[in-house]
C-alpha cells in the first residue's frame, strides 16, 4: 500500500464507506469484471483526495486495491496474484494489507450489496482473518455463485469466480453444507440451457464441470448435448467452434466410456480440419501452405482413433488419401513462398586452407587432418551468441518457421517460443 495516496494511520469506518459513493462509482463497470471495477474505483478515489475528502479517498483506494488483485483459482495457498510486476514493483497482494484495512473490510462487507465486490472482500476476509473465520468462506461461495453464468459474465471473470467458488467448498467439506451439489447443479442447468447464439458458453460450462470434477452422473447428457452444438455448429459453417464442441464432447464420451462415439467425435474433429484446409485453398486469396499445416492435423488427429475403431471409419484409407492433399497442397506452397536473398559469405579462404591442410598427404593423413579442420563447438559461445540474436532479433523467436524439400515436404520444423532454456538450446543448434 503507498503512502502517498492518502494518510495511512487515517482511520475510517462503515460511515465512511457508506458515503463514500463506490456504488456509484462501480455501477458502469460491474458487469465488465473486476479490472473495470478497478480502474473506475481509483478514478474516484483519485477524485475524492482532489476534493479534500481524503475518508472517503481511502475507502475507494482500499476497495480499488481489493480490485486490482488478480485471481487464479488453481492456487489454494496464493489465489491472489498482483496484476502487474515490474523489475522494481508490483501491485498490490493480500499480504501488503494492514490488519486495520482487514478490520475496515470485516466492517463493510454486510452492507455490500454487490456480488463481485463483496465476494472479494470475504475472499480477502478468509484469508487474511486470523484466526479464519468460516462465516467469511460461505459469504465468499455464496456471492461468487451468484454471478450469471452467461458469456458475457464468463469473459470478465465469471469463469474465475465460479472456480473459486468450487474450490472454497471443497477445502471447508462438510461446513459448506451442501454448496458443491447447488453450484453443480446451477452449472449442468445453465449447460443444458446454452444455445448456439450462446457461442463457447456451452463449451465452457462443461469444462468447468469436468476440470473440477463435477457432472459425472450427468456424463450422457453433456457429451450429447456437447455433440448436438458441435453439429449446430458445422451445419452453419462455424468450423472452429464446431472442431472445439466435437472435441469436447470425445472427452466426455471417453469418460462414460463410450469409445466408438468418441472415435465418432474425433473422426468430426478431423474432418472440421479437411474443411478448413479445403476452403483455404478455395478463397479469394488461397494459401497452400496452410492448408498443408491444417492435413498434418488431420492425419495426427485422425492417429489418435484406436485401432479398434479405425475400421469403422475406414481411417487408414482416410490417412493415405489426406497424405496425398498434403503432399500436393506441400508442392503448390512451394510457388507461394517469396525469395529473399542476403549477401554472400566469402569463404575462399576456407577452401584454400582446407585444400593446402589435405595436399600431398597420404588418404589416412589426410582424413585426419581434414578431421581436425574444426575444433568442436564452443557451447558457451554459442549460447551467448543465440541470446544476443534473440535480443536483437525477437520475431524470430516468436514464430514457428518450417523447412521445406524442393518437393514440398516438410523436412524440418522450428517451434515458436518456449521456456527460455529451450529457446536457447534451439536456437544454438540452429
Amino acid at each position: 500500500m503507498s503512502n502517498e495516496r492518502y494518510p495511512q494511520d487515517l482511520a475510517v469506518s462503515l460511515q465512511d464507506f457508506e458515503a463514500s459513493g463506490w456504488k456509484d462509482a462501480i455501477a458502469p463497470a460491474t458487469r465488465e469484471g473486476y479490472s473495470a471495477m478497478w480502474l473506475a474505483l481509483s478514478s474516484a478515489a483519485r477524485t475524492a483526495i482532489e476534493q479534500g475528502r481524503v475518508a472517503h479517498g481511502k475507502v475507494l483506494w482500499l476497495l480499488a486495491d481489493a480490485c486490482s488483485m488478480m485471481l487464479v483459482p488453481s492456487s489454494t495457498n496464493e489465489p491472489f496474484k498482483p496484476f502487474a510486476v515490474f523489475h522494481d514493483r508490483r501491485s498490490v497482494i493480500p499480504d501488503d494489507l494492514l490488519d486495520t484495512d482487514i478490520a475496515f473490510f470485516a466492517e463493510i462487507v454486510d452492507a455490500v450489496d454487490d456480488n463481485w465486490l463483496k465476494a472479494r472482500l470475504s475472499d480477502l476476509l478468509w484469508l487474511k482473518g486470523e484466526p479464519r473465520n468460516t462465516a467469511f468462506a460461505l459469504k465468499a461461495i455464496d456471492a461468487y455463485r451468484r454471478l450469471p453464468l452467461d458469456a458475457d459474465t464468463w469473459v470478465h471473470g465469471g469463469c474465475e469466480c465460479w472456480s473459486r467458488a468450487i474450490s472454497l467448498a471443497r477445502m471447508l467439506k462438510t461446513a459448506a453444507g451442501d454448496r458443491l451439489q447447488q453450484m453443480e447443479a446451477s452449472i449442468v442447468t445453465a449447460f443444458n440451457a446454452a444455445k448456439r447464439d450462446d457461442g463457447f458458453l456451452g463449451l465452457w460450462l462443461a469444462d468447468l464441470l469436468k476440470s473440477n470434477g463435477l457432472g459425472r452422473d450427468h456424463r450422457v447428457g453433456v457429451a450429447r448435448k456437447l455433440e448436438a452444438l458441435a453439429r449446430e455448429f458445422d451445419g452453419a459453417g462455424d468450423l472452429h467452434r464446431a472442431r472445439e464442441y466435437f472435441s469436447s464432447a470425445a472427452e466426455w464420451y471417453r469418460t462414460i466410456p463410450d469409445a466408438a462415439k468418441a472415435a465418432e467425435m474425433t473422426v468430426a474433429v478431423a474432418e472440421g480440419w479437411v474443411k478448413e484446409a479445403v476452403a483455404q485453398t478455395a478463397s479469394e486469396s488461397p494459401s497452400h501452405m496452410v492448408a498443408a499445416s491444417i492435413f498434418e492435423n488431420v492425419i495426427q488427429t485422425y492417429r489418435t482413433v484406436p485401432r479398434a475403431e479405425r475400421s469403422t471409419h475406414q481411417v487408414d484409407a482416410r490417412i493415405a488419401e489426406l497424405r496425398d492433399h498434403l503432399n500436393d497442397s506441400g508442392e503448390r506452397a512451394l510457388g507461394e513462398m517469396v525469395l529473399i536473398q542476403t549477401p554472400g559469405v566469402d569463404i575462399t579462404q576456407l577452401i584454400e586452407s582446407a585444400r593446402k591442410s589435405v595436399t600431398g598427404k597420404s588418404a589416412q593423413l589426410a582424413l585426419l587432418a581434414f578431421a581436425n579442420l574444426h575444433r568442436g563447438a564452443n557451447t558457451e559461445e554459442l549460447r551467448k551468441n543465440a541470446i544476443e540474436r534473440m535480443r536483437r532479433y525477437p520475431l524470430q523467436s516468436l514464430f514457428a518457421a518450417m523447412g521445406m524439400s524442393r518437393d514440398g515436404r516438410v523436412i524440418a520444423k522450428c517451434p515458436p517460443m518456449m521456456k527460455p532454456r529451450a529457446i536457447n538450446e534451439h536456437e544454438i543448434v540452429r
